[in-house]
């Protein structure tokens, strides 16, 4: 239903990055008027803080806190880990991220950044048998 793309203007850590990604996307979740709402992450210990699972690291135990609250909002949320492999267009949506000045948001259009990734995973989803 949307995508953004938002430049981060100090530096970060990988689990600090993957945090405040997931918190602007919950964030623009709700901006939507999203109800049902799955947050996929390549970060295992960022989906298991989410989950309640672990505790998060120090360093995003705040940004975690935050978008626990914000999830709970939602009617439903599922928060769960995908490979690195199935989540090449969020990688290459972090990269186009870098070459822009604040951020740019898409509703209801696909980034051309990544309009042949997004039409390769749902060639992919369709050859999938249903699990």
């Amino acid at each position: 239903m949307g995508a953004m793309s938002k430049k981060l203007h100090f530096p970060l850590g990988a689990i600090e990055a993957e945090a405040k990604a997931v918190e602007e996307g919950a964030l623009l979740a709700w901006d939507l008027g999203l109800k049902d709402v799955i947050i996929e992450s390549d970060s295992l210990a960022m989906v298991q803080a989410l989950n309640g699972v672990t505790s998060p690291a120090i360093s995003v135990q705040k940004i975690v806190e935050g978008v626990s609250w914000w999830l709970k909002k939602f009617d439903k949320c599922k928060v769960s880990h995908t490979g690195r492999s199935s989540n090449i267009a969020a990688h290459v949506m972090a990269k186009e991220a870098k070459l822009i000045l604040e951020s740019v948001i898409w509703v209801e259009d696909s980034p051309p950044v990544i309009a042949d990734q997004l039409m390769y995973d749902v060639l992919s989803m369709d050859s999938c048998p249903n699990l």
